[in-house]
């Protein structure tokens, strides 16, 4: 397959089985094709409000951000040759306001999506005890590398995305990046309002025996804005680079990163679920809202 006519045409990628593959998509609302299941099927974390972006103007802000981020990130691991993070962990560039512009022109694709309500109160509650037995599990010591994820992926993180891709320690993939946080910054635009449409209750509310691993995020639980994120990240790069032999353990790294926050206490499986869902969704939207970044992004893989 042509990596540009995953861009340009659109493409689900779907696990039938053990086996990946990538079949055309419909519309913004379309479900998949029968006899796979989205390969979405594998949820990340509630970025706080103003929690960080990118942007496509990243050159044009090289030289200054070098500058003034050399020496306090002298120690640090360097994600790409022109993005220095400073303390936050955030490479230090402005907010994507020409990806928000265009997001918003397209408003009425995403603004009314399908996202089915979440549960009732007493399927809710349910949840709650599965997540007190992951809550009891969490503590053991072989779960230690599961505590320390947890911890790590409070704020947007991006190792887990750019390990399977063979980047996380690699410099020379900016474009790549940035893509990747200009995603996470959409995300948080979208997500916050559906959770504020749905405005479901966290888990350790309904059930307050959930002891939270951290702190509950001060917004509604429902999607969870970790897995919309991270799903997206993923399905938007396997439009990028449909042939990147890291596809299958980008989302499963993605799943992961999703399903850490049920074990923190601060999401239901169903707000994970919903959060894969909306990604799926979203993703023929910003194919069109980042075409231009998807394009760099791709220049970076040939």
């Amino acid at each position: 397959m042509n990596a540009f006519s995953s861009i340009l045409s659109g493409t689900w990628l779907l696990a039938v089985g053990e086996t990946f593959e990538l079949v055309p998509r419909g519309g913004p609302a379309a479900q998949p094709p029968a006899g796979g299941t989205a390969l979405g099927d594998i949820s990340f974390v509630d970025l706080p409000p103003g929690g960080g972006g990118a942007c496509s103007v990243l050159n044009r802000n090289r030289n200054r951000n070098r500058n003034r981020n050399r020496n306090r990130n002298r120690n640090r691991t360097d994600l790409g040759a022109d993005l220095l993070l400073p303390e936050g962990g955030l490479p230090d560039i402005l907010v994507p306001w020409r990806e928000i512009d265009n997001l918003h022109r397209l408003r009425s694709e995403w603004i009314d999506l399908p996202v089915p309500l979440p549960p009732p109160p007493a399927e809710l509650v349910r949840l709650t005890f599965g997540l007190l037995a992951k809550q009891k599990r969490l503590q053991l010591p072989e779960e230690a590398g599961r505590r320390a994820e947890i911890l790590r992926e409070r704020d947007l993180e991006l190792s887990g995305y750019l390990r399977p891709l063979g980047i996380e320690d690699t410099a020379g993939y900016p474009h790549t990046i940035t893509l990747l946080l200009i995603i996470a910054r959409l995300c948080e635009e979208i997500g916050m309002r559906y959770k504020d449409r749905y405005d479901a209750p966290r888990p350790s509310i309904v059930n307050p025996r959930l002891r939270t691993f951290i702190a509950n995020p001060l917004h509604a639980s429902y999607p969870s804005n970790h897995s919309f994120q991270s799903y997206s990240m993923a399905f938007v790069f396997a439009r990028v680079v449909p042939e990147h032999p890291g596809l299958v353990d980008l989302f499963l790294s993605c799943r992961r990163i999703a399903e850490n926050r049920e074990w923190a206490g601060v999401h239901y499986p169903t707000d994970t679920a919903a959060g894969r869902l909306l990604a799926r969704m979203m993703t023929p939207v910003f194919e069109v809202v980042l075409e231009e970044q998807m394009l760099l992004a791709r220049s970076e893989w040939t």
